[in-house]
């Protein structure tokens, strides 16, 4: 089939675009994105497509970069197609953020891309094709991916589509030669220092030589099949996340134990891209069972995932960031004063006259003032804590820690709860779950809460 009638059968089969949706091409100026450009100007009018645009990202990374630079402005003045040129600090990025080159590429060039088409209102077309496609699941195989991993690359991932996709490398070539199209070579593709050109030039064709001559496109049959299944479950993870979690900042209950091992797989995923999303791309499925083998753990076992912990409660699995476990800070309190609190993006204020102000108001309390010597301080558990606690018959006294034993509060939490204490008298515990103040009587000593705008 050529491959005009290929683009425009996948296009359609994944609903890429829609008469009237505007395009803009990543083009790098290699035979892949050459081809995508040239193709969808040849079916432009046939699918409606309003305009094509095109955006190179100069990596500057090689000697070559400005003559690939110059290789795409030529080509779109060519073509007559409007293209706009970015120029990316990747090693500044890589070394800011701890990526790797290749990373910190990709983050940029996908930057620019989305930049772009939200000012073109545009979707955005990127020239993967059959073989990249098996490449990534070889890749993701080897790394210890689930079946999302082994589904490829997705034909459509929010407004970034792929119309090469079932077209092989091969296919590109003879498209190249036919058409009589220039590209530039990126030296870079034949480095054996990047794992995916080890894969392209070593891993692949020694299956293909060993096992299969047609591994390409059997593997991308495989990745449609695997992607039906995939989809299928991830709805079946989606309503039983729901039903099981609801609200995922009280963590994942354990009552995810009795449910289908592939649908507590992702369920964990799915708490893991609410809590955030970004992490995700480092998270494997060795990852996600070492959260699942907690439930057969201890209570206050911890599994250390990349970003994240994840630990047992008396009735969850918790997964937060590491600075949700951080101790937290200490702020002195004087009298007549108000303190803004970073940790609690709220203010609060000491005082002997009740707070006559309304807006803002979160939460107030009172103690006795006869029993504050010196400034109260907000800050973290110390050993000895105690706190006067109510009951039927008189106030009594209680451990700091037996209180949070008895509330079943995570010890991985109780360093990050502040509390209002003054000495080692705890009079108020500012756990938003748990929260709990001190019972005394007589004349008053005002603290209160103010949200911060």
């Amino acid at each position: 089939m050529p491959i005009h009638e290929k683009i425009i059968q996948t296009i359609k089969a994944h609903s890429m675009l829609q008469p009237g949706d505007s395009v803009i091409v990543g083009l790098s100026g290699g035979a892949d994105s050459v081809v995508l450009l040239h193709s969808l100007l040849h079916i432009k009018a046939e699918l409606g497509i309003y305009q094509i645009s095109a955006v190179h990202v100069n990596h500057g990374l090689r000697g070559e970069a400005a003559a690939d630079e110059d290789f795409c402005r030529g080509l779109c003045e060519k073509l007559q197609i409007p293209l706009q040129v970015c120029h990316a600090d990747v090693r500044g990025l890589a070394a800011k953020e701890s990526l790797s080159i290749e990373e910190a590429g990709r983050k940029l060039r996908y930057y620019y891309l989305q930049k772009a088409a939200k000012s073109f209102d545009a979707k955005i077309a990127t020239g993967h094709h059959q073989n990249d496609n098996a490449e990534t699941v070889i890749m993701n195989l080897a790394r210890g991916a689930g079946l999302r991993g082994l589904c490829g690359i997705p034909p459509v991932n929010g407004n970034i589509i792929r119309p090469l996709l079932d077209v092989s490398r091969a296919e590109i070539e003879k498209y190249i030669a036919a058409h009589k199209l220039e590209y530039v070579d990126d030296a870079s593709n034949f480095s054996p220092e990047y794992t995916r050109n080890r894969i392209r030039h070593t891993v692949l064709p020694a299956i293909e030589a060993a096992m299969n001559p047609q591994a390409v496109q059997t593997i991308a049959n495989n990745t449609a099949w695997l992607r039906a299944d995939e989809e299928f479950l991830d709805e079946m993870a989606c309503k039983a996340y729901e039903d099981v979690v609801g609200d995922a900042t009280l963590g994942v209950p354990l009552a995810i134990d009795h449910l289908p091992l592939p649908i507590a797989r992702r369920v964990i995923r799915l708490a893991i891209s609410q809590l955030s999303p970004t992490k995700l791309s480092n998270i494997t499925s060795a990852h996600i069972q070492s959260v699942l083998d907690l439930l057969h753990m201890k209570t206050g076992a911890e599994a250390h995932i990349p970003g994240l912990v994840a630990y047992k409660t008396f009735s969850n699995i918790e997964i937060v960031l590491p600075e949700a476990m951080q101790k937290f800070a200490t702020y002195p309190l004087p009298m007549e004063a108000s303190q803004f609190i970073p940790e609690l993006s709220m203010t609060i204020s000491v005082s002997q006259a009740p707070p006559d102000k309304k807006s803002n108001l979160y939460c107030t309390k009172c103690f006795n003032y006869g029993k504050v010597k010196g400034t109260l301080i907000l800050r973290a558990r110390r050993p000895g804590d105690t706190i006067v606690m109510d009951s039927a018959a008189k106030p009594f006294t209680k451990k700091l820690q037996d209180y949070f034993t008895d509330k079943k509060t995570p010890k991985q939490k109780r360093d990050s709860i502040p509390v209002l204490a003054c000495g080692s008298d705890v009079l108020w515990v500012l756990d938003k779950h748990n929260p709990v103040s001190a019972k005394y009587s007589g004349d008053t000593c005002w603290v209160s809460l103010w949200r911060f705008f």
